[in-house]
């Protein structure tokens, strides 16, 4: 093979992995932190992860630098985003594939180029080096919607933790002093009694596709019903004029919602799928809603 014959002028962006990792003993959660020996931020507390190699996945990477840096051997890893922000490491410019995991607290010890090692409670965690604040944030809020929406796809959770525990886990996470503030999650596959799943209809109450159609497989949605109430669902018409036909059904919709703190109303992104609107047309009817704390919108619905 030719010498570098893979090489290229322009310059190229380095890889890292990060490992967010969760411990719960059974009554609190807790996150391990490495602190780092080197600089940049050097003495400063960080999530364990480090450049990848050129022969191994991400998830290698991740599990590797994991066991390397804590002597921590998971049983799963889930990656849960991409930092990319330009300016996010001041070495270089460095992309970095992010990871969680939650395990049964056990001892970590501190290896590589690491000082220490040690598990911090979720309340008292410290300032954080580089956008590890930012990735804590993402991962705790990534976190509560697979305990409350995904859990039947990861049999490990169930296996490990009871419902009682996973509660224990999600409650803990929402009572820290992060701004942990949730936006709907862009897949829904279960909600907790009290909780509503808001989608996009047609007067004429024909749930045939997108949110509707999960709205009528999922959560109750009465075919030929267009408006209001329905089951785990409610519905707010969108296809059947501009947006100021929908506007009076979002109010009343508003309303509702404020008669019925009990709820918690998880809004999609109604009349942005085949009604046609943009997210820009329909976010400034949800106003007022963005301060009530039992309705959840999405993240593109809470662009100022």
């Amino acid at each position: 093979m030719k010498e570098n014959m893979y090489s290229y002028k322009y310059p190229h962006p380095a890889v890292t992995t990060d490992c967010v990792v969760f411990g719960f003993d059974g009554e609190d959660l807790k996150i391990l932190l490495i602190q780092r020996a080197n600089e940049p931020w050097k003495g400063c507390w960080a999530f364990p992860g480090g450049f990848l190699n050129m022969d191994e996945t991400a998830e290698q990477g991740a599990l590797r630098e994991l066991q390397e840096e804590t002597r921590l051997k998971p049983a799963f890893i889930k990656q849960f985003h991409t930092f990319s922000d330009v300016n996010r490491d001041p070495r270089e410019r460095i992309i970095t594939i992010a990871f969680f995991s939650i395990v049964k607290i056990s001892e970590v010890v501190g290896g590589d180029d690491v000082a220490l090692a040690q598990w911090f409670n979720i309340k008292t965690l410290p300032k954080l080096a580089f956008d590890h604040d930012n990735m804590f944030r993402v991962a705790a809020k990534r976190l509560c919607e697979m305990i409350r929406f995904e859990l039947d796809g990861y049999e490990y959770l169930n296996k490990q933790y009871s419902g009682m525990e996973l509660q224990k886990i999600y409650e803990a996470i929402q009572k820290s002093d992060f701004d942990l503030k949730q936006y709907t999650p862009d897949n829904i596959e279960n909600l907790a009694n009290n909780e509503i799943f808001v989608f996009g209809s047609n007067l004429a109450g024909s749930h045939s596709g997108g949110a509707a159609h999960t709205a009528f497989n999922k959560f109750g949605a009465v075919w030929g019903q267009g408006v209001g109430l329905q089951g785990q669902s409610y519905a707010i018409p969108t296809m059947h004029g501009g947006v100021e036909t929908i506007k009076p059904y979002i109010d009343e919709f508003i309303e509702f919602a404020k008669l019925h703190p009990e709820l918690r109303f998880y809004v999609t992104r109604i009349g942005c799928g085949i009604a046609g609107f943009k997210d820009k047309e329909i976010a400034p009817l949800f106003r007022e809603a963005k301060n009530m704390k039992n309705v959840i919108l999405p993240r593109s619905f809470c662009m100022d």
